[in-house]
């Protein structure tokens, strides 16, 4: 009973981490904060929910259209839009910077620069597009939040924090993670690729997401480390990012195909 209450209190504390749900937290430390890694996809999972649950009510009221930048907006309410500056920052930083001090420096500067305009800006409107050419919409968001939350974690297992990044805001979880604590991910990632391709009587389908997440993941790793040699936060979060993204492209990529 002990063990359960603990894992509760710590998938309690990815959720707030996380959201900005009001959740008291009970019993909070570092170590619980750094273990609450491993329910990252399931915080995603329930973001995507109530995002998707936001989105169907709106339908009953507004076009699809509206609908879906109801539920963007919500988001990032709901998130506080905290993947979303990770994104922004890591613009500014890696297109202003040359040297790795100066790059964390406009990193860490709560003024939004050019790079990160455009950036974010990209990003939305990638979001809203793709969105608004889906008939799935429910399942592509659920999807999209769960395993882009999934895979911007993995990235504490295969690459080394920036320690110069001292005020990071992701620095108690950014302990290297343990094998066990990425079989647990990965495991998560996994039941809800193959529930996708039950849903679409494909297991071909799952096969080629991961396969593309798989590769956008090398390419960030890469890209991350020749800017910083590792990774912060903020690299996280523009990861999810991407990822997120890479999951709506391929939605609509299927459509496409099979058009």
């Amino acid at each position: 009973m002990t063990s359960i209450r603990v894992q509760f209190d710590t998938f309690i504390i990815a959720l707030t981490f996380l959201t900005r749900l009001p959740i008291p937290i009970k019993n909070y430390s570092d170590s619980k904060l750094h273990s609450s890694v491993v329910y990252y996809p399931l915080v995603g999972l329930v973001i995507g929910g109530l995002i998707a649950l936001i989105y169907s009510i709106a339908l009953f009221v507004f076009s699809d259209p509206i609908a879906i930048i109801l539920s963007m907006i919500f988001g990032f309410y709901l998130t506080g839009g905290f993947h979303e500056d990770g994104l922004a920052d890591v613009c500014d930083g890696f297109g202003g910077g040359i040297t790795v001090e100066r790059k964390l420096e406009i990193m860490k500067d709560s003024r939004l620069g050019t790079y990160g305009t455009l950036g974010l800006v990209s990003v939305l409107l990638l979001k809203y597009t793709t969105l608004t050419q889906l008939s799935d919409v429910i399942c592509a968001l659920i999807v999209a939040h769960a395993t882009s939350r999934a895979f911007a974690a993995s990235i504490i297992f295969s690459s080394n924090y920036v320690q110069l990044d001292s005020l990071s805001k992701v620095k108690p979880v950014a302990k290297q993670m343990s094998a066990f604590t990425l079989s647990i991910i990965l495991l998560q990632t996994g039941i809800g690729l193959i529930l996708l391709g039950m849903y679409y009587s494909s297991l071909f389908i799952p096969i080629i997401l991961l396969f593309c997440l798989i590769v956008i993941r090398q390419l960030l790793i890469r890209w991350f480390h020749y800017h910083l040699t590792g990774y912060t936060g903020d690299c996280l979060g523009f990861a999810q990012q991407i990822f997120e993204i890479t999951i709506y492209l391929f939605f609509v990529s299927l459509i496409k195909v099979s058009l």
